[in-house]
């Protein structure tokens, strides 16, 4: 295995219902592409900051809730998407905050495309669901060689 791709970030709240990508190059003779990833924390862990949340999501959507806890706890959202020389190769919409994702040209992870990997300029898309509060992140790409 080589390394392609490593990155450690934050995302914060002013980054809620947005897409960060990160491009990354893959080399020629790669067979398969093993992308592990995590966030941290899953959930708002400040209950205060959590109940402000939810109570500010329930007055948008004009809902009036008497025990507004019943809607904790918060939890972050933040998904992958891939993108391969331009065109789109997948999703990986789930809910854990670890996650290990395969994409080869056969036994690639429910979402993604199996179809040969393609050298060249690939990108990441974390797809910012959710982001109730600073949120760290981590995400490393290993290729197989042929």
């Amino acid at each position: 295995m080589m390394n392609i791709f490593s990155y450690t970030g934050r995302i914060t709240p002013a980054d809620d219902k947005t897409n960060i990508t990160h491009s990354f190059t893959v080399p020629d003779g790669v067979e398969r592409l093993v992308v592990r990833y995590s966030y941290s924390p899953k959930e708002v862990e400040d209950e205060d900051s959590a109940m402000r949340l939810v109570a500010d999501g329930l007055r948008r959507c004009n809902t009036a809730v008497v025990n507004v806890s019943s809607f904790l706890p918060v939890k972050n959202l933040i998904t992958l998407s891939f993108d391969e020389n331009g065109s789109y190769r997948g999703a990986c919409h789930r809910q854990p905050n670890e996650q290990t994702i395969i994409i080869a040209e056969t036994g690639s992870t429910s979402g993604i495309n199996n179809s040969p990997i393609q050298a060249g300029e690939w990108a990441v898309v974390l797809n910012v669901h959710f982001a109730g509060c600073d949120i760290d992140y981590t995400v490393d790409i290993e290729g197989e060689i042929k």
